[in-house]
């Protein structure tokens, strides 16, 4: 479950949404897949119903534009489980992170075929490749704690638990260390916690603002974290506006805090380019970019309209953004070129949530 999953959010994007009129026929699903049916397109993590239920796997194909909805379950013969949060691809496995189910599955990435689970986790929220053994999850732990489990990509067991800030979100990782993104979970945080890689040691923790939830590295390897500001005790506004962070990886001390103006809606959904000198992310209803050389908010969206997730495909830079309609049916996504033009949509599982480009 994403956290801007609370219900003032939900209704708020209900609202926004409606329904797609596709610019070309929805794809046609294909007969059952080959050996190595999954090598080149995108994956849609389908959250599925909170709380009950099971989230699903989607696949769209660039090679033939041919879709692929519940691609888990019709190869392993067992759902996936509730909530899927998010996947990452890495050394040829997938890793497919299920939030209340407290598991990874991994598959292979190629066929989807299941490869074992990583159990024992508390809330996951995201899978990060540290080398060809050793792999971090990020956890809102019991009570919101906060962690990072070292897992053993070989026996796929977690061989040790790194504490981090609340809520620990996104991570991305420049030379060898981690930066850690930590919103909160339940409750509220504001930092990024640094580790080092190698040692699985706590370097620093970096006090970025309210609800930091996504984070990037640039074509400068300098991190990008998107705040999403903290609302006050009603959610009828922020006490604290959301901010677009960057820092400096090197010495590790924030060089530039870019607030935004409202108090009544919030940023996520923080993407790169292909070349990772744009970045891309939602706000008040719409998609904005940010050049890494700015020094000030863009104005000008490029594309207006709202969305629950946004990803850019690195082979193509088209945009693919999704819309969760009313969260309780199947959702859409919907693909953009790069100068922000529609292509086309098709329709996947409920609330589509992630986006896994391969």
């Amino acid at each position: 479950m994403k956290t801007k999953q609370l219900v003032i959010t939900a209704l708020a994007l209900t609202v926004a949404f409606t329904s797609c009129n596709k610019d070309n026929p929805e794809p046609e699903q294909p007969a059952t897949p080959s050996a190595s049916a999954y090598d080149n397109g995108v994956f849609i993590t389908n959250e599925g119903p909170f709380g009950s239920g099971t989230g699903t796997i989607s696949f769209y194909s660039r090679s033939n534009g041919a879709l692929t909805n519940d691609i888990f379950e019709a190869k392993n013969s067992y759902p996936l489980g509730n909530v899927v949060q998010s996947m990452s691809v890495h050394n040829g496995k997938g890793y497919i992170v299920v939030n209340n189910a407290g598991k990874v599955e991994v598959v292979d990435a190629g066929t989807f075929a299941s490869g074992g689970v990583i159990s024992g986790l508390n809330s996951p929220r995201y899978f990060l490749g540290i080398d060809n053994n050793k792999g971090y999850i990020s956890e809102w732990g019991l009570s919101g704690a906060g962690s990072v489990k070292v897992v053993d990509l070989n026996s796929k067991t977690v061989t040790a638990t790194i504490a981090t800030g609340k809520g620990a979100e996104g991570m991305v990782k420049v030379g060898n260390k981690v930066y850690v993104a930590c919103s909160g979970g339940f409750e509220n945080d504001s930092v990024v916690t640094v580790i080092d890689a190698t040692t699985n040691t706590v370097l620093s923790s970096i006090d970025v603002g309210p609800n930091p939830k996504s984070i990037q590295v640039d074509a400068n390897g300098k991190v990008w974290v998107l705040c999403s500001g903290q609302w006050n005790m009603s959610y009828t506004m922020l006490e604290q506006p959301g901010s677009l962070v960057c820092i400096n990886t090197t010495s590790d001390v924030i060089e530039l805090t870019l607030s935004f103006a409202s108090m009544y809606s919030q940023p996520f959904n923080l993407v790169t380019n292909s070349a990772k000198t744009t970045l891309y992310y939602t706000y008040d209803g719409k998609v904005y970019s940010h050049a890494q050389s700015a020094t000030a908010l863009s104005t000008a969206a490029v594309i207006n309209r709202n969305f629950y997730a946004v990803g850019v495909d690195p082979t193509n830079d088209y945009f693919y953004c999704t819309d969760a309609g009313n969260f309780s049916s199947n959702g859409k996504v919907l693909r953009y070129n790069a100068t922000g033009m529609v292509v086309d949509s098709f329709t996947v599982g409920i609330i589509p949530g992630g986006l896994c480009f391969k």
